[in-house]
This record gives structure tokens, sequence and C-alpha cells, in this order.
């Protein structure tokens, strides 16, 4: 094989956010990928993280390879995401209509290891990718009725890219005068505009909750990096989340309120993120114990803890999470 088709080989097998489907791919652009993917990652709504991983097949008797296998979790132990919320309503000028405001500072971190032509002979170079990501969101909020309302808005998403990439082997040495620069150690920008619409129903019982929401996003922005050595590309896709909860209050102790907290949820997508999650549509299932403490009640609605599994996706698994301000 000749040095360029080598290098055309390693582009086309690198040039991806991180190796989440097997299935064959085109030659996105590394940054528009990775933002794409950033967006769904850093949104608590679509997919969740938690402190622990474990593989569910080997608590269980289903056996499912969707439920997770050693690839799957061996790819969550590579992605760190960490997001620091906050949103607030405003009173309208009637009480049908309240106006929502929402921010986030958001983290993402994810590693890979990479060989050429997959040669097991030679040291694997490092990968090691970091996004930092402002948000800044409004919602209208249309109250139909006591039970249902409907939410429209526009959030617009502010990322930085970083790629910091190890040539460990003399063969990808070489190539790293064409490579720097391009694919690897370099950074980009992005701005991404993200209008949404969603219906939200929430039933009020004596024992607590149900509530139903269907919310659907698209987003579209432009990247570009700091040297213009290459088109960055335009992050754009699309996710449709319809779930429902449920929250149990147990009795009142000592002025904490315990409750059994479930949900289940189905997330559709389209675009850029298929090929990051390997998939068109996953599903995610959460059961967890929250407690209302009886102080800071206008800044702690509750903490909590629980389990979530992943049915589906490139990151499908379960793990351990921590809840604050679970709705």
């Amino acid at each position: 094989m000749t040095q360029l088709t080598t290098i055309f080989a390693v582009i086309v097998l690198n040039l991806t956010f991180i190796t989440f489907a097997r299935a064959e791919m085109s030659v996105y652009s590394r940054a528009e990928q990775t933002f794409s993917t950033a967006v769904i990652l850093t949104n608590s709504d679509v997919i969740t993280f938690g402190v622990q991983d474990f593989n569910p097949n080997a608590i269980t008797p289903f056996q499912d390879e969707n439920l997770g296998d050693d690839q799957s979790l061996n790819l969550r132990s590579r992605v760190a995401v960490t997001t620091f919320p906050y949103s607030w309503e405003l009173d309208g000028a009637t009480e049908r209509f309240h106006h929502e405001f929402s921010v986030r500072a958001s983290y993402v971190y994810f590693e890979n290891e990479t060989r050429l032509d997959d040669r097991p002979d030679i040291p694997a170079d490092l990968d090691v990718n970091k996004v930092y990501s402002g948000y800044a969101g409004y919602n209208l909020i249309f109250n139909i009725t006591d039970n249902w309302r409907v939410l429209y808005g526009l959030g617009s998403h502010f990322m930085y890219y970083e790629n910091t990439h190890s040539y460990n082997s003399s063969e990808s040495q070489n190539m790293q005068p064409t490579l720097d620069g391009a694919a690897y150690n370099t950074s980009s920008r992005a701005y991404i505009a993200q209008p949404h619409l969603a219906f939200d129903y929430k039933f009020q019982r004596k024992w607590g909750y149900w509530r139903y929401t269907s919310d659907l996003n698209y987003f579209y922005g432009k990247s570009w990096d700091k040297e213009h050595r290459y088109d960055s590309g335009n992050p754009n896709g699309w996710y449709l989340v319809n779930g429902i909860k449920a929250n149990y209050n147990m009795t009142n102790w000592a002025g904490y309120i315990p409750s059994m907290y479930t949900s289940f949820k189905r997330v559709d997508l389209g675009g850029d993120p298929v090929a990051s999650f390997g998939t068109e549509h996953y599903y995610e299932f959460s059961l967890g114990w929250l407690l209302t403490p009886p102080i800071l009640r206008d800044w702690v609605d509750n903490v909590g803890i629980g389990i979530n599994v992943n049915y589906g996706s490139a990151l499908k698994g379960g793990s351990l999470v921590l809840f604050f301000n679970q709705d």
C-alpha cells in the first residue's frame, strides 16, 4: 500500500467523533461530528451518565446484547460528561403564559486509541478530545389546561473543541506533518442554534404524579477552526424524546419527603448524531429514590440515587446515577 493510500485510509478511519458505530461511515468533518454529538451528550434529558457503569446482562437473566457488553462498557469508560444546568420561570401577561430561561455549562471528555490499518504489531496512538460548551435558552410556556402545556423556544450553543493526539509509533510519526492541524492537534469553535417544540402532560395525584413529555429538537450551526486549514462544516441534526415519568411520595419523615422515581423514554435521532450513536433510536429506563430536604427549598427540589439503563445505542449499558432537582 502506498503512503498516500495509507494516509487516506487513516483519515477515513479517524475523522469521526469516536468509533461509536461499527457501520461503514463517510468522511465527515471531525469537528462537525464532534459538535453534533456534544449537543446530545450534554442534555441529560436525552442521555444519562452515572458515577459507576455496569453490564445489566451480568445481573439479569435476559442476556440481550442491546443491554450492554464489554465493548460498550469500555466506550462508556472513555467518555465523561459534566454539566451545570440552571433554569427559572417568570410569570407572563396572563396565568396561561410563562417564560422560562435556562443556562448550562458543560464539559465533554472522550479518548480512544488508533492504529494504522488496525495493525496490532505497532503501538497505538492516543487521541484525546475535549469540548467546552455554554448554552442559553428561552421557552414560552402556554398552559392549555391545568394538565396540558406546550413549550416552544430557541437555544444557543457556544462550543470550543480541542484535540490532542500522541503519535506513539514511527509509522504514525512519519505522517504527523500531514495530519497535524487538519485531523489531529487542532481546535475548532462553533455556534449552533436549536429551536424546539414540546408537549407536556402532568397528572397530579394524592400519591404523587405521573408525567408524559414529547420534545422535538432541531439544531444547525457553523463551525470553524482557528487556522482555517479545513472546513469544519455545519453541525446539524434532530432528536425526538418521548418519555413518561412517575413520582410516588412516601411518608413524610421529620420534614424530609422521600419518594420513589421512575422514568422510561425513547429517543429518535437524525442527521449527524446517528453515526456517533450507531442507531436511529434507543431507550432509557431509570429507577431511583429521591429525598426532598426541609431546607433550601427555593434551590433544591430533591436529591437522590438510582440506576439508569441505556438500551440499543453504542453507549448501551447500566450506570449508578445521582439525581439532583429531578422533576
